[in-house]
């Protein structure tokens, strides 16, 4: 079977048929640093990758809380294949971006295309008439082996406000084998390179537009969210889902007699920062559903991401701790485990140090005023539509 993906009717979003088919294969995923083809069809069919493609062309146009809780779910079977769930439906959500007439070249033959995408300019990007001419290496394009386009942030020298994505298709470019890691092995991040390959102005679309989420092409309040406050939920999702699948390994060593003393409080303690992050992730999910945020708002939920990736992290590292002598073989799950949520928390979304400053910027009184009203609630004022977002952030109900 080719690797490019075969395209199948998506009858349903079914993120439990994905992780029976993830678990089965997640030992050899890890081991040979890329998704088997059956959990590839499985996560195509199940709707990860149409599931933020607008309705235009028959996306599924869902909730962000949905594919959460999805994403967790699939993870328990397998991180790295619930990482490439995320990714298809993340990157599909900025290719809606993109100008109409290129989002039809994309979705032509129908929205279960599978496009990867990096995230940082390191290659050569050379003006020319009409486009850019692309040359040289980009790197962490997961799920890259069965993608068949790529969203590249190029970024002219010296003019960073020009950022923008471009989109080439695979025939475009050459994959590096290059993905080895501590974990998150299967998930296939590998670089790609370009030689001299043209890109048309019209298959791209501003940085400054994604981030500010500001969608021109597709209407809706799934297209009126910045990513900074909207992906690190769907990333944590998968840790979430990976610390879930952790305890209950950890737990499966006590049969039917349960854990006491000091093991308790370990099982206890690492439940309980589990389910700490799945509330940060529930909320974050819920108020982005709504549509376009005040900045602390956004601010908030990249706190929050942080704050869940350290709740995960210390949960995992706890039940590894006193895991046993067999969690350090190479074979053991609660190892794989391990590793999966210590790559995954490092991720550049989740970094503590970027959100907890932003959220502090932007949640400061203003030196105008002796009210401790955070500065988002003194903006214009919001669209009636988010009107109640807005008032229950102000007095603390969200």
């Amino acid at each position: 079977m080719s690797d490019r993906i075969i395209q199948t009717a998506c009858k349903q979003f079914s993120p439990e048929q994905v992780r029976n088919v993830a678990a089965k294969h997640a030992a050899s995923t890890d081991q040979h640093g890329r998704l088997a083809q059956e959990v590839i069809d499985a996560l195509i069919s199940n709707g990860f990758a149409r599931y933020f493609v607008p309705k235009a062309f028959a996306g599924l146009n869902a909730s962000f809380t949905d594919l959460a809780a999805g994403l967790s779910t699939v993870a328990t079977g397998c991180t790295s294949a619930a990482w490439c769930a995320a990714i298809c439906a993340v990157v599909g959500r900025m290719a809606a971006y993109l100008p109409t007439a290129s989002q039809q070249k994309i979705w032509q033959d129908g929205p279960d295309v599978v496009i990867s995408a990096s995230f940082r300019s390191t290659g050569k990007v050379v003006p020319s008439k009409g486009g850019w001419v692309l040359s040289g290496e980009w790197h962490f394009l997961s799920g890259i082996d069965y993608a068949e386009w790529a969203l590249l942030c190029i970024e002219p020298v010296g003019d960073e406000q020009a950022a923008r994505y471009a989109a080439v298709p695979a025939s475009a470019y050459r994959i590096l084998d290059n993905w080895d890691t501590l974990g998150m092995r299967g998930t296939g991040s590998k670089s790609i390179v370009l030689d001299d390959i043209f890109v048309p102005a019209e298959m791209s679309f501003l940085k400054k537009d994604l981030w500010a989420g500001q969608s021109a092409y597709a209407p809706g309040p799934r297209y009126q969210v910045s990513p900074i406050g909207a992906d690190p939920q769907l990333f944590m999702a998968c840790a979430h889902g990976a610390g879930l699948a952790a305890l209950r390994f950890w737990g499966q060593a006590f049969q039917e007699t349960p854990p006491v003393g000091e093991l308790a409080s370990v099982y206890a303690r690492s439940a309980a920062e589990l389910d700490a992050a799945q509330l940060l992730i529930e909320r974050a999910c819920q108020t982005t559903d709504i549509g376009a945020q005040p900045m602390a708002l956004v601010a908030r939920n990249g706190r929050d991401a942080s704050l869940s990736a350290d709740l995960v992290l210390s949960a995992v590292n706890r039940l590894f701790r006193l895991g046993g002598s067999n969690t350090h073989f190479a074979h053991n799950t609660l190892q794989r485990l391990w590793r999966d949520v210590q790559t995954l928390t490092s991720h550049i979304a989740l970094r503590p140090d970027f959100n907890f400053a932003q959220y502090t910027r932007s949640n400061w009184p203003a030196r105008d005023t002796d009210s401790m009203v955070p500065v988002a609630n003194i903006a214009p004022a919001p669209l009636p539509a988010q009107a109640e977002i807005h008032r229950k952030f102000a007095v603390n109900e969200i």
